[in-house]
């Protein structure tokens, strides 16, 4: 009897224990699929972003012809297709997507045009803007007709060399829309956004995030392959002025890099104890026969000839 009493007392307690976790333990399989969905999206929002760099870098670094083919690489992300009415259905979604998408050019910036933009190309081009050569960079520290130019990052605008002023660097930032999020992982995440950072100093991603999207951010950089001309570039000043850089910054304060002999690259020589020259390898004499003279540097073992070789070589043919 007791033990009928027992038992009926512990049925429904399985219930109870399930009613507790349950709900808990699929909210956390939500968030880990929401998680696996973002990274998916990162994935093909880093492939979009290396198509759009790679656009504008033959394209002088033209924003349209970049925003062009950032969103011709985000139409498979939108559902693709196999056929040219799905492909169109998935393209027409990834140009909606446009007015949450901001793309920006890091580099060149506006202090690179003014360091390194070449009057000559740009009314051999045509062109009202400025332009900043592409063509034997490796070998120029200055455009061809400025070679007075400030070719030093150290001192002048923009902080770079005119090899640095030729690389594409792009920022974007993506909101993943509320039909591409798992349900309630995704709001979570997006709510949770909005009040971790509830005094957001960029106002698209802010927008983004109180609108219910996810922001994703992407950056690439990439060589110019065309000149880049100037077309809004943002300004980006040299950093300097002890932390609050102006237009252009002054040189940062503090002493710079140590400047080492090329005999002592990790500078360990002290100003007492200067670092040893390397000591000059010796050279053969010249004009020497290892084989015959002693004093002769001598060959290497597999270079060395056996001992009797003249002797055992065949005798030259006599002509008849």
């Amino acid at each position: 009897m007791k033990h009928c009493i027992a038992t009926a007392r512990s049925r429904g307690a399985t219930l109870v224990e399930f009613v507790i976790v349950g709900p808990l333990v699929l909210f956390i399989v939500l968030v880990l699929m929401q998680y696996a969905l973002l990274f998916h999206a990162r994935g093909q929002l880093n492939y979009a972003t290396f198509e759009a760099a790679r656009a504008g870098t033959v394209a002088n670094a033209r924003l349209a012809a970049i925003r062009a083919a950032f969103d011709r690489a985000m139409t498979g992300y939108h559902g693709g297709g196999t056929t040219t009415a799905e492909l169109a259905i998935s393209r027409t979604r990834a140009l909606a997507e446009a007015p949450f998408t901001r793309i920006e050019i890091l580099s060149p910036t506006r202090e690179s045009f003014d360091d390194f933009h070449s009057p000559a190309l740009a009314a051999r081009l045509g062109l009202s803007a400025r332009v900043i050569p592409n063509t034997n960079i490796a070998h120029l520290d200055c455009p061809v007709d400025r070679p007075e130019c400030n070719r030093d990052p150290a001192t002048n605008a923009s902080g770079q060399t005119l090899q640095d002023a030729n690389l594409l660097k792009l920022r974007i930032t993506y909101g993943i829309p509320a039909r591409k999020q798992i349900p309630l992982a995704g709001p979570f995440m997006a709510r949770a956004l909005a009040v971790l950072n509830p005094a957001d100093d960029d106002p698209f991603r802010a927008a983004l995030v109180a609108g219910g999207r996810i922001p994703v951010i992407t950056h690439t950089v990439m060589r110019m392959q065309s000149p880049a001309i100037e077309a809004g570039n943002p300004s980006v000043p040299d950093p300097g002025n002890a932390g609050t850089p102006t237009d252009p910054g002054p040189t940062p304060e503090g002493t710079g890099l140590p400047r080492c002999p090329t005999t002592d690259p990790a500078c360990t020589a002290t100003p007492d104890v200067p670092a040893p020259e390397p000591s000059p390898e010796p050279e053969p004499t010249p004009g020497c026969n290892p084989l015959i003279e002693p004093g002769c540097k001598p060959l290497p073992p597999a270079c060395q000839a056996p001992p009797g070789w003249l002797d055992s070589r065949p005798a030259p043919e006599q002509a008849p």
